[in-house]
């Protein structure tokens, strides 16, 4: 296994994981087989996860970070937020506001009172203040050899890339997602993805 701190460059001739299909087939594979993760598995490398991604962010020193919250068996980093958010980092979380429509960030910090939105998905219950973050976190269903990113279906994550286009961006994934897909016309490659077994960077 590649070490924690190791950077791996993205590899164009690749062509490994799943073949290619239908995008929504394979997300149903995709978070089948991430739900069918082992727990012990999963916590180590979500723990992998935590010191590659901690390390990267402590590096790019961003004044503002957006984060996630979890959902559907995706890598559990709540841990590693706090960790950075320890060190001085304004942490933030995404809200949807509408179809078809970016993202807005709202300020976030381990323990504040949350609430379920719509989707299910935990957000602050304090959301008056927009914040403009400098770097996004973005959690992947799937991702392919060009860095980029499979996502729920809901275009969510393109249309917030697009809008913070400054923003360093950054997938989360376990390795066993890695696959075979064609980029869609508005999709946007993301800088880095990290998973428990390597950080693949473009460039």
């Amino acid at each position: 296994m590649t070490q924690p701190t190791d950077q791996v460059k993205v590899r164009s001739t690749a062509h490994d994981g799943v073949p290619s299909q239908n995008r929504q087939e394979l997300r149903q594979i995709l978070k089948r087989q991430r739900s069918t993760i082992n727990a012990a598995d999963k916590q180590n490398w979500d723990q992998a996860i935590t010191i590659r991604l901690r390390e990267l962010v402590l590096n790019l020193r961003p004044q503002t970070l957006a984060v996630f919250w979890p959902i559907q068996s995706e890598p559990l980093l709540l841990n590693c937020f706090e960790q950075l958010h320890e060190a001085g980092i304004q942490l933030a979380l995404p809200i949807v506001i509408a179809k078809a429509q970016p993202l807005k960030f709202v300020p976030w910090q381990p323990g504040q009172t949350m609430e379920e939105d719509a989707y299910g998905i935990a957000m602050p219950v304090d959301r008056t203040v927009n914040l403009v973050p400098d770097c996004i976190i973005a959690p992947c269903v799937g991702f392919n050899r060009d860095n980029f990113r499979l996502g729920y279906g809901g275009g969510f994550y393109d249309r917030t890339l697009a809008k913070f286009s400054a923003a360093r961006s950054i997938g989360v994934a376990y390795e066993n997602c890695r696959a075979n897909f064609d980029a869609d016309t508005y999709d946007i490659a993301l800088h880095t993805i990290v998973t428990e077994a390597a950080s693949y960077s473009l460039g």
